[in-house]
């Protein structure tokens, strides 16, 4: 299914690129339509794309836009906490404003948990179990708008419901407090909200959604995140050495204490990860080689075609 949409939308875009881009855009369809006999020969003899509305699902449009909120939010908190995306997390829970927004982080926790790294993906029926909030009215702002009034806004800011508060003022909504029996309206730009994540959080919020990344790491997962370190320099090694994507490989590694274990426990992961036949400690001749340090550990990998 993939490959079919990728497919469609490529030939899509190089008939859309035709009046603007004649030979760019015919030398993309003639490639892509190479396996189509009975296709025009020319994307310039082809008939301009049509819409087709009932293909539209309007539900799986609204479920991705809250998905691609979800990630973006959790990819903001990973970066507060200065977490590596190949670094695992254990965790990851999400508030939403309405039902239906959690419902659809709910159906795609799959897709979540494989973007941002995490074991579980968690919903919370309110922000307040991962994080708390407290206002700070800012003087500038509001005294300059206010005068003497300020010390007694700044009293009824804070006698009100932080919570509530905290969530209409990141929403860009404006709240109203009442001081001397007048009703003043504070914008979203006149207080400071501040975040204060419990034990073990780290959060990122906007716009009513908020993404909790639980960013404290057990030694399994510390293992694992340096088994995907591991994975990646492989990788490149096999690049840098011209091998051909499905060749398989001979590995031989030598590793500080800590990441030969966690080679050690993740061999199976990085085999299927590198297409490697053969893993195991010691040296291997005549093969490419790379040496590295990260995380404080230090690795020499040698890989040769099997």
């Amino acid at each position: 299914a993939a490959f079919a949409t990728l497919y469609e939308c490529l030939l899509t875009v190089s008939k859309l690129l035709a009046p603007a881009m004649p030979f760019l855009s015919d030398a993309l369809y003639r490639d892509l339509v190479s396996v189509d006999s009975s296709a025009p020969a020319s994307v310039h003899l082809a008939d301009w794309p049509a819409t087709h509305s009932w293909r539209v699902d309007e539900k799986l449009n609204s479920d991705m836009r809250v998905v691609m909120k979800a990630a973006s939010l959790g990819h903001a908190a990973r970066a507060k906490a200065n977490r590596k995306v190949r670094q695992p997390l254990s965790e990851a829970a999400f508030a939403a404003p309405s039902a239906a927004d959690l419902a659809a982080i709910k159906a795609y926790a799959d897709l979540l948990m494989d973007e941002l790294n995490v074991k579980a993906i968690n919903v919370l029926d309110k922000a307040e179990t991962a994080v708390t909030y407290s206002l700070n009215p800012l003087p500038k702002q509001l005294g300059q708008k206010h005068g003497s009034k300020f010390p007694a806004i700044r009293k009824a800011v804070l006698a009100g419901d932080q919570s509530a508060f905290a969530h209409a003022l990141l929403g860009g909504q404006s709240v109203e407090v009442k001081v001397n029996g007048e009703t003043i309206t504070v914008l979203p730009d006149e207080v400071e909200v501040r975040q204060n994540a419990k034990g073990g959080y780290t959060v990122a919020d906007e716009g009513g959604y908020l993404a909790a990344l639980k960013v404290e790491l057990t030694d399994d997962l510390i293992k694992e995140g340096l088994a995907r370190e591991v994975v990646r320099r492989i990788q490149d090694l096999r690049k840098s050495a011209g091998l051909d994507v499905a060749d398989r490989i001979t590995v031989r590694f030598a590793a500080s204490p800590k990441l030969s274990e966690a080679i050690t426990s993740f061999t199976d992961y990085i085999k299927s990860e590198t297409l490697c036949v053969d893993l195991a400690s010691g040296e291997l001749q005549n093969a490419a080689s790379v040496e590295d340090k990260f995380d404080g550990e230090t690795l020499k990998v040698m890989l040769a075609k099997k």
